[in-house]
């Protein structure tokens, strides 16, 4: 996929955040020691650092842009437990240091607004036969844990920008309060598999592809952000805003 002509292109005049899941590292929902044939899941994670630009270090990061936002980038696949283990308080996703970090750098930040980008949700929903996020009941756990540190330390200023899902939907979690945004996929022809709009989350949703763009802005000491999904040719299909 990193070799195709418009991927080269854009790539070259865009800079980028890079992160890696099932796909990317080995097959549908994998862990580690888990393989696909003869390839390992270890050397999917080693072919992966070839292809992507990412620098030495944890693959988990957070940078800062001006006052006003930081962002987080999760690591969900190296560290997590077997997805088909019994959910529990010793069941992970982003594994126990990953998840001291993100609690640490986020309580010490003073940025306005707060952005977790993540392969997989957080809010969802997802499809009942998946297994595999914080979303689902494989890691309920877990996502219980995490949803409610950030209703307690992070409260309407912390948003998640998840991939993997192939359908657009901005969620409310209905107990925590916490917004997710999903851009779905690149393509109409890979739009598919959701289960369909829920009312108890979904302030949009749409069974097609495109992309999310977010945009900050100040007005006197106000604060703006704006979450903004756009379909396959751009064109903006659900816009969301709020000021601090």
């Amino acid at each position: 996929m990193f070799s195709l002509p418009r991927l080269i292109q854009f790539n070259r005049h865009i800079g980028t955040y890079w992160l890696k899941d099932d796909h990317d590292t080995l097959n549908n929902d994998s862990w580690p020691g888990a393989t696909m044939g003869e390839l390992t899941f270890a050397e999917g994670q080693r072919i992966f650092h070839q292809q992507a630009p990412m620098t030495s270090g944890p693959s988990y990061r957070t940078f800062r842009w001006g006052r006003d936002l930081q962002i987080w980038l999760t690591e969900g696949r190296d560290f997590r437990s077997p997805n088909n283990i019994p959910d529990g308080p010793e069941k992970t996703i982003w594994g126990k240091e990953q998840k001291e970090w993100f609690k640490h750098t986020v309580s010490e930040s003073d940025a306005t607004w707060k952005i977790l980008i993540s392969p997989t949700p957080l809010v969802g929903p997802d499809r009942g036969g998946k297994n595999d996020n914080h979303s689902n009941s494989g890691f309920r756990h877990e996502g219980d844990e995490l949803r409610t540190w950030l209703k307690q330390n992070a409260p309407e200023h912390f948003f998640v920008i998840c991939g993997d899902r192939h359908w657009q939907y901005h969620s409310v979690h209905p107990d925590t309060g916490l917004h997710e945004f999903c851009p779905g996929p690149a393509s109409d022809q890979h739009a598919g598999g959701s289960p369909g709009m829920d009312s108890t989350y979904h302030r949009f949703h749409s069974q097609k592809g495109g992309f999310v763009s977010t945009t900050l802005s100040r007005e006197g000491n106000k604060s703006i952000i704006r979450f903004q999904h756009h379909d396959v040719n751009g064109k903006v299909v659900h816009d969301w805003s709020t000021d601090r």
